[in-house]
């Protein structure tokens, strides 16, 4: 990805604001957070005047790379070179000289190129500017430059591996060539084009074996790819293509296994055929499979870690079908076998079922570390009073223990661990300490150039080469940079870099860091305006965003959700004609005030139709409402909060709910304030 046209048009929409107040569109919201007021006298006219003349300084450098990039677009190279000289100290200035050189790209000016890439080598537009000269090369046939130009260590790219192994194989060491080409080729699924010249050329020299082809289509049959497979087979001799033939018949018909006198045989490519067809039967009817599993693993040897595996399959075959007996069957009868999901989905289907001695059974039979969780030392200690209660009889040493696992689960700043905190009555844990940051190392990292270019880039809106080049600037540092990198960029006002930086120093306990009150403006604004009917608050929105999209206004989802609150364009036009919100285009949903204005409404809706319970809104948020209405209907009524909570089918939506509910309340000691964890007509509620 280049800076192209749509880029660019931001690149010049925010020249317009930056020139009336010398940040990006994020940072702009941030800026009426400080006003001249908050200083007096000379001090704060002084502080004013070097921010102006900063701004002002910004913009005209802004400019300047504007006119630079209009004098490459038509060649004038006189003009390029004094504004090159103009802006010898701007940290963009690589970006000119990439502009430049990508214009030309085509005539592979080598001598332009070595400069760049020995200037600029192991930065993000280094690497970057490398990428596109091996895809040029690649797609000239110009191996022997291609050879120059490779790094192995940082290229990964499928694509640019294939240009790669042709051109080790025409014009360096072909056994080196043959080994990476044959590492290419044994996989399930088809390649780039780019990679037929290799493979032509390796099948040609007799690198292709019966064995590998008989592995490549067993890897494609077991990946669903079929039609690969059958386009495989046709390099088998004609006795293992007939077996080859049968593998897709099990694939297909799994059922096939079931005649065992068919199926063990001394050849070894009836294993092969075995493992698939065990394996699609149980996505079928596991329990048949599971008899099968028996009657093979006594003819076969297959490996522990091959037993582990289909095992692992098997107990979520049967968990994805309800069938309770049936997986703790499986478990009983597989000595040593043990997976944490099953262990997990059995503990879950024994709280939906009420079943507290099952639950405390399933936990005791998880290792010490998981038992330890703050999550199993309060669905324990629950399961323990809620034996005793039924029970209806005293048992000191019992109920005692319960109230120590609540107690070390209170201990966690967690959703557990202020559940727990309720059922005890005390406060919540926050354990809120700042990192250990020093202004000069702050400065110090602040002043690396990646982090200067990563910087401008944000301001001018080039949001994706921005987020590379702080990557690749964190990408080595030691855990205190790490620690002061947050801190830069919550200074910036971008905030999702300022909670990755601060996550990846695992260093959890920063909450300014880790929660930043961003955008609160906007969202304070907005949630006032939703009236106090509703249960929608600045702490649920502001929690919403946050595990939304970490802050960042210009995220976007594989499955097109956009900007702070992750909304589909789809939900957003239909929620803009209800509020009343401007709303033209997708891209609208990256502009801050919008995004929050048009996903408040959205949750405020969500939040009414779901009867003002906050943890139903919000698992309707993620998952879509009319899910949560269909296992509300499941579960008909039957279920306290928690333990409805804890088994919402989608592993997603239960952590996203969980999270959102811990948010909202971490969010309220960011801001001063105090707030339950849930409230009564939430904790009352049965579903």
């Amino acid at each position: 990805m280049s800076i192209g046209s749509t880029g660019f048009a931001i690149f010049s929409a925010v020249l317009l604001v930056t020139s009336l107040s010398g940040a990006n569109p994020v940072q702009a919201q941030q800026a009426n957070k400080t006003s001249p007021s908050a200083a007096t006298g000379g001090a704060a006219r002084k502080a004013e005047s070097k921010d102006t003349k900063a701004a002002k300084a910004a913009v005209a450098q802004r400019e300047k790379l504007q006119e630079a990039r209009q004098a490459i677009a038509r060649n004038d190279q006189r003009r390029l070179n004094q504004l090159k000289k103009e802006l010898k100290d701007y940290p963009l200035l690589p970006y000119i000289e990439y502009w430049a050189i990508g214009k030309n790209l085509s005539r592979l000016p080598y001598d332009d190129i070595d400069a760049f890439l020995e200037k600029y080598d192991g930065t993000a537009i280094g690497d970057w500017m490398r990428v596109r000269v091996l895809r040029e090369l690649g797609g000239r046939d110009r191996f022997k430059a291609y050879l120059k130009y490779y790094d192995p260590e940082k290229i990964r790219r499928t694509q640019l591996r294939c240009y790669y192994v042709d051109a080790l194989s025409r014009h360096g060491d072909k056994q080196q060539a043959y080994a990476l080409i044959e590492e290419l080729w044994t996989v399930g699924a088809s390649q780039p084009k780019e990679c037929d010249p290799a493979f032509d050329r390796w099948i040609r020299d007799g690198g292709l074996t019966e064995d590998r082809a008989w592995k490549r289509h067993t890897l494609s049959v077991r990946a669903g790819n079929l039609d690969l497979a059958s386009y495989i087979a046709r390099q088998l001799d004609k006795d293992r293509a007939k077996r080859a033939d049968l593998m897709r018949s099990v694939y297909r018909k799994p059922e096939l296994i079931l005649d065992y006198d068919r199926f063990i045989q001394e050849n070894q490519d009836y294993r092969d055929i075995v493992t698939i067809g065990l394996r699609r039967l149980s996505s079928q009817d596991p329990e048949k499979s599971s008899q099968a599993w028996k009657r093979y693993s006594a003819s076969y040897l297959f490996s522990e870690d091959e037993r582990d595996e289909f095992l692992r399959y098997l107990a979520l075959q049967f968990a994805r079908k309800d069938d309770q007996q049936g997986l703790e069957a499986l478990i009983k009868t597989s000595p040593g076998f043990f997976d944490l999901r099953t262990s997990e989905w059995l503990i879950r289907q024994s709280l939906r079922e009420m079943d507290w001695a099952q639950v405390e059974f399933w936990i005791d039979q998880l290792p010490d570390t998981d038992r330890n969780w703050d999550r199993w030392l309060y669905w324990k200690a629950r399961a323990i009073n809620e034996q005793l209660a039924a029970s209806k009889k005293n048992n000191a040493e019992r109920s005692a223990l319960a109230r120590e696992l609540y107690q070390k689960a209170a201990n966690e700043r967690s959703y557990y661990g202020f559940l727990a905190s309720d059922t005890l009555g005390k406060d919540y844990s926050f354990v809120d300490r700042p990192a250990p940051i020093t202004p000069e190392l702050v400065d110090k990292v602040a002043a690396l150039p990646g982090m200067q270019r990563a910087e401008e880039l944000q301001a001018i809106g080039e949001f994706y080469h921005a987020r590379r080049e702080w990557d690749y600037a964190t990408e080595k540092m030691t855990t205190e940079e790490l620690m002061t990198a947050g801190k830069v960029a919550s200074a910036w006002g971008w905030y999702h870099k300022s909670i990755q930086s601060i996550l990846a120093a695992d260093y959890l306990d920063d909450l300014e860091l880790r929660f930043p009150l961003a955008f609160s403006d906007i969202v304070t604004d907005v949630a006032g305006r939703m009236g106090k009917k509703t249960a929608l608050d600045t702490y649920l929105v502001l929690a919403v965003a946050r595990q939304e999209s970490h802050f960042s206004h210009d995220a976007k989802s594989h499955a097109g959700a956009m900007g702070l609150m992750q909304l589909l364009p789809s939900t957003a036009r239909a929620t803009a004609r209800k509020a009343g919100v401007p709303y033209r285009r997708s891209w609208d949903l990256l502009n801050p005030n919008t995004n929050i204005s048009l996903g408040s409404y959205y949750l405020n809706s969500l939040l009414k139709r779901f009867d003002n319970n906050r943890f139903l809104a919000a698992a309707a948020y993620n998952a879509g409402p009319t899910r949560v209405s269909r296992w509300l209907k499941d579960t008909d009524k039957k279920l306290p909060f928690d333990v409805w909570i804890e088994t919402i089918p989608y592993s997603e939506t239960r952590k996203y709910v969980q999270n959102v509910l811990s948010y909202s309340v971490i969010y309220a000691y960011r801001s001063g304030d105090k707030a339950p964890l849930l409230r009564k007509n939430e904790a009352e509620a049965k579903l």
